[in-house]
């Protein structure tokens, strides 16, 4: 089942309802049939829906994961709009686990009932300059015109950013991506800036894409893009925990979609672990003791999903830079499966 379902207030789901048993929202989604996943399809590399590719994206593969996870394959998500947090404090439905960059924040972690799944993107804004410009460093954009969406904050970030560093700032405010697009062709702005997974999803939808356009690699803020989940909800939490670790640990292991099969005979007592031949991680969990490699076989590991979604196997081309692996430099560290 993949169904995309634009339910405008959909998305609340997680709030109003009361805290329910550690494993209740587990058996609704199994008694359904179904993972009701809130994403909101906009940003191309984390969520996008079309008629000939379905839903495709970071957020859309998260939720695949849990899926196959739960179900053992990855198709059994229902995909529902979710627009703002807003929603999810308001509103009501059915929605299981809202997958929608969302920042990790303290006002939205607390009294609205819900609680933040695992990291699945470092993010942070940035700025996105034409190739050729010799602009390598954001201090280079000192008393230049710098492009800004008018929505959230990232305004103030480039404004606060630039007087703290000893800098003028010229924020010049727009209202989309084209309007980008065409002031840093003009020479109206010297650089648009806004979240790198932003800035990658507008530049693949510009002429020249990548060949055209620089993200440069400092952000001047932190994003930590994590999913949302209802507070009581423990089994299904940690499922939710565990799925993303899985991806970051087969990676450690070296373990893909397309070796899983072959690893399955390695002999390192993890590994086994891993991929269920030595029960107890699945019975820790509530699923079956394959439920690890369910998810690499139909998903993949991290590093896959990135690739695939938003790195080099992408149109969109961004530098793994803060998600690479712990022993890679990177801030992804998942727990030991054990």
């Amino acid at each position: 089942m993949n169904l995309f379902t634009p339910l405008l207030l959909a998305a609340a789901a997680l709030a109003l309802a009361q805290p329910a048993a550690a494993a209740e929202r587990v058996l609704k989604v199994r008694e359904k049939g179904y993972l009701a996943c809130g994403i909101y399809p906009v940003v191309r590399g984390f969520a996008s829906v079309s008629i000939q590719e379905g839903a495709r994206g970071m957020d859309v593969d998260l939720c695949r994961a849990v899926s196959a996870a739960i179900f053992g394959t990855p198709d059994k998500v229902k995909y529902i709009e979710a627009r703002n947090v807003a929603q999810l404090r308001e509103g009501a439905g059915e929605i299981d686990i809202v997958a929608r960059r969302i920042t990790w924040s303290l006002t939205r972690a607390t009294g609205n009932g819900l609680m933040f799944g695992p990291i699945n993107f470092y993010d942070g804004q940035g700025f996105m300059v034409p190739k050729g410009s010799g602009i390598t460093s954001p201090k280079q954009l000192d008393d230049k015109p710098v492009c800004v969406q008018a929505v959230e904050m990232h305004a103030t970030t480039v404004e606060t950013y630039f007087r703290m560093s000893g800098l003028k700032p010229r924020a010049v405010r727009i209202s989309t991506d084209l309007e980008a697009e065409q002031a840093l062709k003009s020479g109206k702005c010297a650089a648009f800036s806004a979240d790198i997974s932003w800035l990658g999803a507008a530049r693949a939808g510009m002429a020249g894409g990548a060949e055209a356009y620089d993200i440069l690699p400092d952000m001047i803020s932190k994003e930590p893009l994590a999913p949302l989940v209802r507070q009581g909800d423990d089994q299904f939490f940690e499922i939710v925990r565990w799925s993303l670790f899985a991806q970051l640990i087969a990676e450690e292991y070296g373990i893909t979609s397309q070796n899983v099969d072959e690893a399955l005979a390695r002999e390192e007592l993890e590994v086994q672990q891993f991929l269920g031949k030595v029960p107890g991680n699945g019975k820790a969990l509530g699923l079956d003791e394959r439920w690890a490699y369910n998810i690499i076989k139909t998903v993949g590991n991290y590093a896959e999903m990135f690739d695939r979604n938003v790195g080099a196997g992408s149109p969109i081309k961004l530098e793994r830079g803060l998600n690479r692996l712990w022993t890679d430099g990177g801030l992804m560290y998942p727990p030991r499966l054990r």
